[in-house]
């Protein structure tokens, strides 16, 4: 066997190794990708749930009075971001009253919301919330199923 064919041999030895090698990682990684996109789904959701906990203690329940106005403090910093909507409707005020801002048509809108809570304290204010008042509240979410407002609506005793 001549030095030349030793170095091809040696050569396409070389290229074959290579191309194995480049084999195994594309089906080692192939799944790792996949299982990586899933765990990243996954994390997603659960950290979507996370965020929206907060909002869905107010879902479907009955909280007092004293809950809806920490509600309106607890959130007052979020709402001012136009990220939540809260709307109480009262005995005095059956309309209601949406506070920092206003969601409706599947979008949260600043105009028309009030933006001082003070009234909600006041007796003899139309929006003052009986701290031992009883609301039902709900979650109100947009067309893509984000969670854009609650609602409190007082209810009759």
């Amino acid at each position: 066997m001549s030095e030349t064919t030793a170095t091809a041999l040696k050569f396409a030895a070389g290229i074959i190794l290579a191309i194995v090698l480049v084999s195994i990682a594309i089906m080692v990684f192939t799944p790792a990708a996949d299982s990586a996109k899933s765990v990243t789904t996954d994390f997603t959701a659960n950290t979507t749930e996370l965020q929206d906990q907060k909002y869905l203690v107010y879902d479907n329940t009955v909280v007092s009075g004293s809950q809806v106005l920490t509600a309106l403090r607890r959130f007052e910093s979020q709402a001012k971001d136009e990220t939540i909507a809260l709307k109480v409707q009262t005995g005095k005020n059956s309309t209601g009253q949406w506070y920092y801002s206003r969601f409706e048509s599947d979008k949260v809108d600043k105009s028309g919301a009030a933006s001082d809570i003070s009234t909600t304290t006041n007796v003899t204010h139309a929006e003052y919330i009986n701290p031992s008042g009883m609301f039902a509240a709900s979650v109100h979410r947009d067309s893509n199923g984000v969670i854009r407002a609650i609602q409190f609506v007082q209810e009759k005793q």
